[in-house]
């Protein structure tokens, strides 16, 4: 979660790491770099996870054949950490617009995940920042930066961001109690009155590529593993693995695999 300091300028670098924007409002540009997505769009587009144990898997969803992704987002300090890697399954063969869809249902999963972790017992005891007003959009942009290769400068641009003395007046007059005490569990922006770059109603509509991004459900192309990891001592086996819709892992017998054979 950003602080009111943080919509000044880094007096080394001069980045502005949360700034308001007309379109898209209070924008933590650290939530929307697109390293995070960028990883896991890898991970769709090769069919791979990375990690070779992982990969040498023979694993199915609901009997098709699938690949392993490993991906979650974290933070924290010392021995206060808020984690949700996990093992994702995802079919394999998708059409690329199936693959960005499946990418964007994985990444909010864990997003949302990720919120309600830092919004529960013990986090919130030490900070409000679960479901932040301003994370999953921050988080959207990023995916959206990373999937079509947008500038930082041009997202800026796009979510109409305005000047410093700006935000740190919208700050002041609607956000006495910080970012953290307005929650936002959508990717809808959360808008103020703006004095600034507003000629029609456009100038603050939500940007239409941000609006268009569609994810797929959990379940046909791709699921998240039920206890968020495969059993390590399955991998060790190395033995083949059927997924079920709702995340449940099963070793398939000698058997069962030549009865499918067989089917086919």
């Amino acid at each position: 979660m950003s602080g009111r300091e943080d919509l000044y300028p880094s007096a080394k670098t001069g980045w502005r790491r949360l700034s308001y924007t007309r379109r898209c409002g209070f924008v933590d540009w650290g939530h929307a770099l697109p390293d995070g997505p960028a990883s896991l769009k890898r991970q769709l587009d090769q069919q791979a996870s990375g990690n070779r144990k992982l990969d040498g898997l023979s694993v199915t969803l609901e009997g098709a054949p699938a690949f392993v992704v490993e991906y979650g987002q974290s933070m924290g300090s010392g021995s206060l950490r808020v984690s949700t890697v996990a093992h994702w399954i995802v079919r394999k063969g998708l059409t690329a617009d199936q693959r960005k869809a499946a990418a964007l249902g994985i990444y909010m999963t864990a997003s949302h995940r990720f919120e309600g972790l830092q919004a529960a017992f013990p986090f919130f005891l030490v900070t409000d920042s679960g479901y932040s007003a301003e994370d999953l959009l921050s988080n959207v942009i990023g995916f959206h930066r990373a999937y079509n290769n947008v500038p930082e400068a041009q997202m800026r641009t796009i979510c109409g961001e305005v000047s410093v003395d700006e935000g740190v007046r919208i700050w002041d007059e609607h956000l006495p109690n910080g970012l953290g005490a307005l929650k936002n569990r959508t990717t809808n922006p959360m808008l103020f009155p703006t004095k600034e770059g507003v000629t029609s109603p456009s100038d603050t509509e939500f940007p239409l590529v941000l609006k268009n991004l569609r994810t797929s459900p959990a379940g046909n192309q791709w699921v998240g593993i039920r206890d968020r990891f495969i059993d390590n001592m399955l991998i060790t086996r190395n033995l083949p693995l059927n997924v079920s819709r709702s995340g449940i892992v099963t070793p398939v017998s000698q058997t069962t695999r030549l009865s499918a054979i067989g089917r086919r």
